[in-house]
């Protein structure tokens, strides 16, 4: 069935009686958006209320952005601020065969996650815990050329570790770790970039033998209670998330369960709770000023600092990072100088977050007079 030109599934046919196209309440209410409370009346009829979408919000100023996400059909959910205010806040496609996309459901984020292992990392130099330039081997044995490896180095993509490591459900992060203590080094550590999610790995692990908490509670204790995240943390099966989509046999079917490690891409949110995130990256509340600056220094020629890109237009700045896998593909692009946010969460694989991500810059900053 097709509802506001979107094709829907349901376990239940519809039928037409006496001229009226009978459809499932809950099929249209998705749909719309829509929320449906069913109850049975002591008079034994059935009670019916559909509240329309309380969620999603779009201020006229970037309409054109909104109307471009629809034109090229963009799987997921999007949010757009100024200075903090919300400007968009949608949601595009399906979040499964019968439900369509809300800005307020739980999604993976991917790659999103290392900025949390990042500010992680931080918050414990912050502390005196560690230091940055301490080699990885000061807190993990047998890395290949671990005394040279620095925790900077690890952070800004720079150790010559490669990226792959094995992926199976449950596996422990220790596990993880023997793994990559058998790899081969790419090139001299500190000497060239190369992205590396077994990098964040180690990372996870630091912050588990420094903290001696887990790399979920450590991010969950030290980020995401006090900035009052509650849609978010590090993923598992128990916690329900939308699910992603991967292309099989020209169509799009659901992408097998999203399994990551620690530190690379296990976190889930919500675009409320990225933007929270967001505006706790402008304050002390977590970070200082002057530690955060170290995030968005560009340390190779890749302009890669910690777990964020910069891009720099004459004295404009902007930070951004990308992530995919398991279905999901998403974007995050922070401009300092005029403080707009851009959070793109999408649940369709494949989809090419970095041309997507300069195109909404793009359309916002026209709509909103930046250039």
């Amino acid at each position: 069935m097709k509802v506001n030109h979107v094709h829907l599934t349901s376990s239940v046919s519809s039928r037409t009686v006496n001229g009226i196209l009978m459809v499932p309440v809950r099929l249209v209410a998705n749909a719309l958006k829509a929320d449906i409370k069913v109850q049975r009346m002591a008079s034994g009829q059935m009670s019916v209320n559909i509240e329309t979408d309380k969620v999603s919000l779009l201020n006229n100023e970037v309409a054109s952005v909104d109307s471009y996400l629809r034109e090229i059909h963009y799987p997921g959910m999007a949010l757009i601020a100024r200075k903090g205010e919300v400007l968009l806040r949608q949601g595009y496609g399906l979040a499964d065969e019968q439900t369509l996309n809300r800005p307020d459901q739980k999604t993976r984020i991917a790659s999103l996650s290392k900025s949390f292992t990042a500010a992680s990392i931080l918050s414990l130099a912050e502390k005196g815990k560690l230091d940055v330039q301490d080699p990885i081997s000061n807190y993990i044995s047998g890395i290949p050329k671990g005394d040279e490896i620095t925790l900077h180095m690890l952070l800004s993509q720079t150790s010559g570790l490669p990226s792959a490591f094995g992926r199976g459900e449950g596996t422990p992060l220790e596990e993880t770790v023997e793994e990559i203590r058998h790899k081969t080094l790419k090139f001299k550590p500190g000497s060239a970039y190369l992205y590396s999610n077994s990098g964040y790995v180690l990372l996870a692990y630091v912050i588990e033998q420094v903290s001696g908490m887990s790399y979920a509670d450590y991010v969950q204790q030290t980020i995401l209670k006090p900035l009052g995240m509650n849609n978010s943390g590090e993923a598992s099966r128990k916690v329900h998330t939308i699910s992603g989509f991967v292309a099989k046999d020209n169509k799009w079917v659901t992408a097998p369960y999203y399994v990551s490690q620690s530190g690379s891409g296990t976190i889930y949110s919500t675009v409320d709770d990225m933007l929270r995130w967001d505006r706790a990256l402008y304050s002390d509340q977590i970070l200082s000023q002057d530690t955060i600056e170290q995030m968005y220094k560009p340390y190779s020629d890749k302009n890669y600092g910690y777990a964020w890109i910069l891009k720099k237009k004459n004295e404009n700045r902007t930070v951004f990072h990308n992530g995919s896998g398991g279905g999901f593909a998403t974007a995050f692009s922070r401009n300092l100088s005029d403080d707009i946010t851009i959070i793109l969460l999408g649940n369709h694989a494949g989809m090419d977050m970095t041309s997507l991500l300069d195109d909404v810059e793009a359309k916002t900053a026209e709509a909103l007079n930046l250039n």
